[in-house]
């Protein structure tokens, strides 16, 4: 039973906070002073009103010495203290991890849920922070309107909130005719005290992210690993990409030149049996985009291909290129992203502290949900706290369009800003390592979540190749490669035979053959000269028939192919331009004068019909001709 003086009164408990080290505490009053004004300042002080009202006396002291009262933190409160001693008393707490987490140990469950959702997701609606507290009512102070001015509505009605600003942005909530969404508050916090609070909201985390060495038991996994597919499709690919057949556009591969290449690229999927239009082809998507990028990037695309591992080594040393393709690559399903949003797109720079956390143990499983929570830690304190949840810049966040997750059938609020940008582009370059064969995924198949076309992937793993490509291994051993005659050529005819099934190259004939039967092509000057416009064209045809149909040639093929380059481009086109008059042919003095002349015979060119045709150059001279002889053209 608590102590009672004579008259039934029991004294309230006297609080002991620590005095930091005098550099910590001048540090933080410094930052304090240069990142808030006064009146935040107070409203930070007044946030420690329910932590300080149960205690009678507020001390301080150094370990092993005798408390005194600690007036900072009785004065911090009073608006009449100036800045720098609020500043003061605020550091004071702030640069102690003892008071900091004697603070926070003091908080209701709900309010820690709250911070906890406010640090990870940025922004928290009204209606949502309702629900963390369990409470019914406004979080504000509703003022009414009045003649002379008009509430902003976002004054805390609690002061244990007043750590948090509010900011306006537009609602999933549709206005009464469904023009456009509402707007309401959304709770947020400063990048300042994001980075002072967040390890003791999350003391789990350390500089490592959390691995394992194997998956979790109680899920449902599909793993995906593509190394060797990835490795054996390389030459055909670079080889297409060399003869144009996927030009660069604006946001990448254009989509009908990547859907010709798919059909003659036989590509493992991801999602084999998925007819989503999102998810159908990612891999192939991932795979073709990143490497035609690269070979249309690379100065010396006339040299010998180098081998796989070696480009992407070459890929992932300036991955920095890839940043204005991203966004378009990680965010299909979003629309109204435009190019003014994301043309400072920082995903590269999320994209490279993903595998930072990879290359720390590459050979462990890591979860995506871990790497996410990580990165926030490590990018909480500073004004880039927001680089690793959102696409477009934080000065534009609150002004964009509006955007539709067509996949999840959502409207994106900022409180989605995290998870459909910042989540969900982790998840996207998973995949795309998947595609290259530098990283093994797992898919969670137990659940359904459909927020994105990548929401399955919730681990993945370095292969021996992204190990390789990210210069953790010096040395790489390809896979072996089994070695299989897919065709055989007739000696007699160009008949072209299919030897297994399925082909992974029976797709390239078909640019250059007649399928006849189940397993028969036959080739001919016209079909083989399909889709050629140059001898380029055909020499890359040629090119590419010998080194994935037949490398050895029977006579009839060698004396074919020979043949096809002698008869490329027979005539020259002229490049002399002409003038063309008509004659009459009841002029008869007019024709013998043309006919007679010998300056006008050198100039003219005479055609059938009553035609003549005169050098663009030499039509000075034929009008001069022409008036000695009294005619004007």
């Amino acid at each position: 039973m608590p102590y009672q003086d004579i008259f039934g009164y029991t004294p309230r408990p006297t609080l002991v906070l620590e005095e930091p080290p005098r550099e910590l505490w001048d540090a933080m009053i410094a930052k304090l002073e240069s990142t808030h004004n006064k009146t935040q300042l107070l409203r930070m002080a007044e946030a420690f009103t329910p932590w300080f009202s149960p205690y009678g006396e507020i001390l301080r002291a150094r370990p092993g010495e005798t408390a005194q009262k600690a007036w900072e933190a009785v004065d911090m409160m009073k608006s009449s203290t100036m800045k720098t001693d609020i500043a003061r008393g605020v550091a004071l707490i702030f640069a102690s991890h003892q008071n900091m987490q004697s603070y926070v140990d003091s908080l209701s469950d709900g309010l820690r849920l709250l911070w906890r959702k406010v640090l990870t997701k940025n922004y928290v609606s009204h209606a949502s922070a309702k629900k963390y507290l369990n409470v019914s009512g406004s979080l504000f102070d509703e003022n009414r309107r009045s003649y002379y001015y008009a509430s902003t509505g976002t004054t805390w009605n609690k002061r244990e909130l007043a750590f948090f600003q509010t900011v306006s942005h537009l609602s999933e909530k549709l206005s009464k005719y469904s023009y456009y969404h509402e707007t309401e508050f959304f709770i947020t916090i400063s990048a300042t005290l994001r980075g002072i609070f967040f390890p003791y909201f999350f003391p789990e985390l350390d500089e490592k992210v959390n691995t394992l060495a194997e998956l979790p038991a109680d899920t449902q996994w599909r793993t995906v690993e593509m190394e060797k597919d990835s490795i054996s499709n390389f030459k055909l690919l670079s080889s297409l990409i060399r003869q144009g057949e996927l030009p660069l556009k604006k946001k990448g591969i254009g989509v009908a030149d990547m859907k010709r290449a798919i059909k003659k690229v036989a590509l493992e999927e991801i999602f084999p049996k998925d007819n989503n239009e999102y998810r159908q082809n990612i891999r192939a998507y991932n795979y073709m985009q990143v490497l035609a990028l690269n070979e249309h990037h690379k100065s010396n695309s006339k040299k010998k291909i180098p081998s796989y591992e070696d480009t992407l080594k070459d890929i992932f040393s300036s991955f920095e290129k890839m940043d204005s393709y991203l966004p378009a690559w990680f965010y299909p399903h979003i629309k109204g992203l435009r190019q003014t949003m994301t043309q400072w797109s920082r995903l590269t720079r999320l994209c490279l502290l993903m595998l930072k956390y990879l290359k720390d143990e590459p050979q462990q499983w890591v979860g995506i949900i871990d790497i996410m929570l990580s990165i926030t830690e490590l990018e909480s304190d500073g004004s880039s706290s927001h680089l690793s949840t959102i696409v477009f810049h934080p000065a534009d966040e609150r002004s964009v369009n509006e955007l539709t997750n067509e996949y999840a059938k959502h409207f994106i609020t900022v409180e989605r800003y995290v998870r459909d940008f910042g989540y969900t582009g982790l998840q996207a370059f998973s995949l795309m390592l998947c595609s290259l064969g530098m990283a093994e995924v797992a898919l969670n198949e137990s659940v359904c979540r459909h927020l994105s076309p990548f929401d399955q992937v919730d681990y993945l793993r370095l292969t021996p190749l992204g190990r390789y490509a990210l210069g953790l291994d010096i040395h790489y051993e390809a896979p072996q490669m089994e070695h299989i005659a897919y065709f055989e050529l007739d000696p007699d005819r160009l008949i072209i035979r299919s030897l297994v099934e399925p082909n992974p190259y029976a797709q390239l004939l078909m640019d250059t053959s007649v399928r006849i039967s189940a397993n028969r092509f036959e080739t001919s000057p016209m079909s083989f000269l399909a889709n050629c416009y140059s001898r380029e064209d055909v020499e890359g045809k040629i090119s590419i028939f010998k080194q994935f149909i037949a490398d050895k040639l029977p006579l009839l093929w060698k004396d074919f192919f020979q043949q096809l380059l002698q008869h490329c481009h027979p005539l020259q086109e002229d490049k002399i331009s002409y003038k063309r008059y008509t004659l009459s042919p009841d002029n008869r003095e007019f024709i013998q004068l043309i006919t007679t002349d010998p300056v006008l015979r050198q100039l003219v060119i005479r055609a059938e019909g009553y035609r003549l045709m005169v050098k663009t150059e030499d039509v000075r001279k034929f009008e001069t001709q022409l008036k000695k002889h009294g005619y004007l053209l």
